[in-house]
């Protein structure tokens, strides 16, 4: 019989990402606070972020696995999460104007019966093109960046704002699908059989 698995986070984009895959999943969102300053290093924090989201789920499953995920932007050294409001939005979304950000995504799985932990990230590097004022403003109007890690969807209107990508293209989208997959083999969950 197929294990449970479970996903801790109401991303639609994870969601799809282990749809396309050929994964069957439930959803248990995490109620983990993060904490943006509990490491220094963008890599390490991702990756710490993903575990205390996977472990927070975890404890509810006596034998499941659990995958937990976080994705935030790193811009001139500091850390950019999900706007709280427009006025950060258009603010963040200037200052990626004509520059380059890094965007990571860390994950984690937990198999609750065996205690065994894979964690780790993947990486890009998100290029946006020179944006104008009007085109921020339109952008934020639609609500679309208040609930995106670094104040733009990939996937849906703010596609529009980017020049190029450099790195794993799916680390943007929320989940660094080809790590998770190998993840998820190691711990024996067949796929496309």
């Amino acid at each position: 019989m197929p294990r449970q698995i479970i996903l801790a986070s109401k991303s639609p984009r994870r969601q799809k990402l282990l749809e396309q895959i050929g994964l069957k999943f439930e959803i248990h969102e995490s109620e983990y606070e993060e904490d943006m300053t509990a490491k220094k290093d963008p890599y390490e924090l991702a990756k710490f972020l993903a575990l205390s989201k996977a472990q927070d789920v975890a404890r509810f499953y006596p034998d499941a696995i659990v995958i937990g995920a976080d994705t935030f932007t790193a811009c001139q050294g500091k850390f950019v999460g999900k706007p709280k409001d427009a006025k950060e939005a258009k603010e963040i979304l200037k200052n990626f104007s004509g520059r380059s950000h890094e965007v990571v995504t860390g994950f984690a799985v937990i198999d609750t019966k065996t205690g065994e932990v894979i964690n780790g990230y993947g990486q890009a590097e998100s290029f946006f093109r020179e944006l104008t004022d009007e085109e921020i403003d339109a952008y934020v109007a639609t609500g679309e960046p208040l609930g995106m890690a670094g104040a733009y969807g990939f996937m849906d209107k703010g596609a529009v704002l980017m020049a190029g990508v450099q790195g794993d293209f799916y680390s943007i989208i929320g989940l660094p699908i080809a790590q998770v997959y190998l993840a998820l083999k190691k711990m024996g969950v067949k796929f496309w059989e």
